[in-house]
């Protein structure tokens, strides 16, 4: 009887073992990655990028670069100016993909990069391959005429827009059947599709004081109506597709840099500045952490 029993307290020992072996293995694989925070990044005009907390704190200087822009799932970072690179969510392990452009942004399933380069659009992997031009060069009537800027997939990654001329244009992901949406006496700009993929928000100075402000239409290029009525561009929107980044150009006081980050409902509503006045700030994207 004694035995019996001694053979059940090591097979209960052993058991434990198994189980506690088990939960630390698990733990490790838990660990293995750590938890990943949204962020909002944007440049200061000077070829530095910025990242922050989404509420503005924390703000700290993470790459050489201008115009940041997230990867869908906010693990990467895309950068212009000098060249397009593409690096970690915090700064590191940057990659040059290729020689300087604008605006570089992601496509939906993060497998693409679009990008603006002497009023050329042009698309690429990921890691720099397969590029390729989707629009052509500006002819000899000149750049104000002719150059395509502002490149932006839309939520199915199906089609891309951009501007010509100051008119808001759509094309198929492969660069075929470029259509005009928008075409007006305004200069039109930055053209976004809403995370819907139901309506477009871009800049304009349509209002009518001689400065850009934010408007939405629908997908036809028909409805415009404004989200804001202060001088602002650089509209984004944060993952959950409920925020509008943009930047608010201020030149009232002494004491401002010229451009904020704001935030504000994607309606337009309740609008607040994020960042310090005293810094230049412009061109913000949002990244998605892990736990959204």
């Amino acid at each position: 009887m004694s035995r019996i029993r001694a053979r059940a307290r090591v097979l209960q020992v052993l058991a434990v073992g198994v189980v506690l072996s088990g939960l630390i293995v698990g733990c490790g694989t838990d660990r293995g990655q750590p938890p990943r925070a949204a962020k909002i990044a944007f440049s200061d005009g000077w070829e530095s990028v910025f990242a922050m907390n989404p509420d503005g704190t924390g703000v700290v200087r993470i790459a050489a670069g201008s115009y940041p822009s997230f990867a869908p799932d906010g693990s990467k970072i895309v950068v212009g100016g000098r060249s397009i690179s593409i690096m970690d969510s915090d700064g590191g392990n940057v990659v040059q993909l290729a020689d300087g452009g604008y605006n570089p942004t992601f496509s939906p399933d993060g497998s693409r990069i679009a990008f603006t380069r002497g009023g050329v659009i042009y698309v690429m992997n990921t890691d720099g391959g397969e590029l390729r031009q989707l629009i052509g060069a500006p002819s000899t009537y000149g750049p104000d005429l002719t150059s395509a800027q502002h490149s932006a997939f839309s939520p199915d990654g199906s089609k891309i827009l951009f501007t010509r001329a100051n008119t808001v244009w759509e094309m198929a992901a492969d660069g075929t059947g470029a259509r005009k949406l928008l075409e007006d006496p305004y200069f039109n700009s930055e053209p976004v599709f809403t995370p819907d993929g139901t309506g477009i928000v871009f800049t304009s100075n349509r209002g009518g004081k001689d400065r850009s402000e934010i408007y939405v239409m629908d997908v036809h290029g028909d409805h415009v109506r404004p989200l804001t009525d202060d001088y602002t561009g650089d509209p984004s929107f944060s993952p959950d597709g409920t925020k509008i980044l943009f930047t608010r150009f201020t030149k009232d006081s002494a004491s401002k840099s010229g451009a904020e980050v704001w935030v504000m409902d994607s309606d337009g509503g309740n609008p607040r500045r994020l960042t310090d006045p005293k810094q230049i700030a412009q061109h913000p994207s949002w990244g998605r952490g892990t736990d959204s």
